[in-house]
């Protein structure tokens, strides 16, 4: 049961991301340039990828404002990973790419961070029960 709670956990993340990702296409000047190959499958991954990760962690942790915390953690390592991931694509890439992530997660990724900790609200409590084996 906890890996089917963390598969949910990872995959809602990643829906989430990537719903936000599409319809941010077009709206956004960051996601007017092959939005599909360089902006939401990657996240997408990299998001679930880090879900995946987090998802033991917050499974102990008691408190809901320390999960929290958590997921803005999450939150920055998905930025960075996701700079790292655009400096090594693009050939004229630098190390700047990692901090402009960082800004660009903070100036647009908002509202699907907001979402995620709305969903962790609601279903916290049943995706992170540690009574459940």
């Amino acid at each position: 049961m906890r890996f089917l709670q963390g598969l949910i956990f990872a995959g809602l993340n990643a829906a989430l991301v990537g719903a936000y990702c599409y319809a941010m296409v077009g709206k956004l000047e960051p996601l007017k340039f092959h939005p599909e190959r360089f902006v939401i499958l990657p996240l997408m991954v990299i998001t679930a990828v880090v879900a995946a990760g987090l998802y033991p962690l917050l499974r102990r942790l008691a408190s809901r404002s320390i999960q929290a915390l958590s997921l803005y953690v999450g939150f920055l390592v998905i930025a960075v990973l996701y700079g790292i991931l655009l400096w090594i694509q693009f050939p004229d890439g630098s190390p700047w790419s990692v901090l402009l992530a960082l800004i660009g997660a903070h100036l647009y990724g908002w509202p699907v961070f907001l979402a995620v900790l709305f969903c962790h609200y609601l279903f916290g409590r049943w995706l992170l029960s540690p009574s459940t084996s």
